[in-house]
């Protein structure tokens, strides 16, 4: 594995990396608000259910953008899916904002080339919305990067995000929201090699529970994150 390219992935999932990703709970804070997560116990059974619908959303996305990488037809396809099983507006919304801070930012790093390029030129045209995980997937694809490498890195900062959003919300200690965590590697493990072989059509199979909190967050009266 290229060090250089390892460490490329790395920037690109790490939660300072300025596209905005700490600005979302995908709906934590209103689990929280109504009680529905409020201990350790409680942040794990959440983390086991996302794991189980990640494959067919954001980390399916992502390996069907790396798989399809030069297929533009394809991509175009896949972008309007991305869309259409985002039900919940502000995780759309997120996710559209997400990936225009992205491809902008790697433009100005000068490392935004290949199909990554054409996914900012269509977005630019607004031929393409445009959402964060297909352009990590064209990136690692381009960087010639092992796919379950780039999934596992993806799928373990989305994870890590979720615990430190609970850990402030709930709130929990530090030390609870990494136990939580480690307990859940080996279902990201089980969660990646499932993204590996999901298909078009299995996109969009969620949690209806999900969806709703995320759909009730966006018009709570005070809150911290967007849904």
């Amino acid at each position: 594995m290229d060090k250089r390219n390892f460490l490329k992935i790395l920037q690109s999932v790490d939660a300072f990396f300025p596209v905005g990703a700490f600005t979302l709970s995908n709906g934590l804070e209103d689990y929280v608000l109504r009680e529905r997560i409020g201990s350790e116990e409680d942040l794990g059974e959440y983390l086991n259910s996302f794991l189980q619908t990640f494959p067919y959303q954001d980390l399916g996305i992502m390996s069907l953008a790396y798989r399809n990488a030069g297929n533009r037809e394809y991509l175009s396809v896949l972008d309007a899916v991305a869309a259409a099983v985002k039900g919940a507006k502000e995780i759309r919304l997120g996710s559209i904002r997400m990936c225009s801070r992205y491809v902008k930012a790697r433009e100005a790093m000068g490392d935004c080339t290949g199909e990554l390029r054409w996914y900012k030129e269509q977005i630019k045209e607004k031929k393409l919305l445009g959402f964060m995980p297909a352009a990590l997937g064209l990136y690692a694809a381009e960087l010639g990067f092992p796919q379950e490498e780039a999934l596992t890195m993806y799928g373990y900062s989305s994870l890590s995000a979720i615990v430190n959003n609970a850990v402030k919300l709930v709130p929990l200690s530090q030390m609870a929201g990494q136990r939580v965590l480690f307990e859940s590697l080996e279902r990201l493990e089980h969660a990646v090699n499932q993204a590996v072989a999901v298909e078009l059509s299995d996109i969009g199979i969620s949690g209806t529970a999900y969806e709703v909190h995320c759909m009730n967050h966006e018009h709570l009266y005070s809150r911290q994150y967007m849904s």
